[in-house]
């Protein structure tokens, strides 16, 4: 028998108030392209847990729209994916137990990093240096496998390779950057 503080489980049960809310959302959507003949009532996990990521991962690309816009970065946002999504891909990265966790660790990193770019001027050389060691830390560290996902040594290899690829291409655009005198 567990005992649970009040306020443990108060954040307990708006924890599974808002687990059910996606899980109710992602029914609903399940329901309708079942009654609609798109999918057999055999794939409704799937597509249930398929509607519950799509929706947790829309709401956040709706919000770097939203900030991006207010912010007027497009360039700076477009940036980020193109930085961010690889490397969170083939190096993994932290991995929290809850959707709201997780969403708000996310729109802080978007926000803060657009606000870095737009806000702070520092030197180049420095700011090339930092990528050189933020680059070789996420090599050092590389984090894929998780607790919900074990990788084999065949897909180590190849993330490994994909990553090596990316870091390299990172690299290769701070030179270039630095070359050009682009200071943002």
């Amino acid at each position: 028998y567990v005992y649970l503080s009040p306020a443990e489980a108060a954040r307990e049960y708006k924890d599974i108030q808002e687990v059910l809310k996606m899980y109710r959302a992602s029914c609903l959507l399940a329901d309708y392209v079942i009654k609609k003949g798109m999918i057999d009532e055999t794939e409704r996990d799937v597509y249930e847990y398929g509607f519950q990521i799509g929706i947790e991962l829309g709401g956040f690309v709706l919000y770097c729209i939203a900030l991006t816009a207010y912010m007027d970065m497009w360039i700076g946002g477009a940036l980020f994916f193109l930085v961010f999504a690889p490397l969170r891909a083939y190096a993994g990265g932290l991995h929290l137990e809850r959707f709201h966790s997780c969403f708000i660790l996310s729109c802080l990193t978007y926000s803060a990093v657009l606000a870095l770019v737009k806000y702070v001027q520092a030197p180049q050389i420095p700011v090339f240096l930092l990528v050189i060691a933020f680059g070789a830390a996420v090599y050092i560290l590389y984090p894929v496998e998780n607790k919900n996902r074990k990788v084999d040594e065949e897909e180590d290899r190849y993330f490994r390779k994909k990553l090596c690829i990316f870091l390299g291409l990172h690299f290769g655009l701070a030179a270039f950057c630095l070359a050009m005198g682009w200071d943002k």
